[in-house]
């Protein structure tokens, strides 16, 4: 088909980007880097709110000292569908959560809210985990 050995190699180098492009894509589409088979979402969150490890969870948004807005990617996880589950991954820390309706969080947009608090019950920064079954 090529018979000169430039043309051969032009085309394969063209098969070789269309391969990298194709697969490009699919490794952006799939942001998601912790295999969870029996989660429908989780995360590891760092104490600024950044995601360290994910399933399902489109981000984190801290919106004040130990207050966080978890969003969800699936439709489907709603406040009556789920059982979440939050753990605190700081020493001395206690994490809790809400379906919370406020404009900055909101169970309808697949959203839950996550509480991180000191021992003695005032909001701090901390290491946590979310994880819906």
């Amino acid at each position: 088909m090529f018979k000169s050995r430039g043309a051969r190699s032009l085309a394969l180098g063209a098969v070789g980007v269309s391969v990298v492009a194709a697969t490009a894509g699919v490794a952006v589409a799939v942001a998601d880097n912790v295999k969870a088979p029996y989660a429908q979402a989780g995360a590891t969150v760092e104490p600024d709110g950044k995601i360290r490890s994910s399933k399902g969870i489109e981000g984190v948004k801290r919106l004040a000292a130990g207050e966080y807005c978890v969003t969800f990617g699936d439709s489907d996880i709603s406040p009556g569908r789920v059982l979440p589950s939050v753990s605190s991954l700081s020493r001395g820390k206690i994490v809790s959560y809400s379906w919370s309706t406020a404009s900055t969080c909101d169970a309808a947009k697949q959203q839950a809210r996550v509480w991180t608090t000191d021992a003695e019950g005032k909001a701090s920064d901390a290491w946590f985990s979310i994880v819906i079954h």
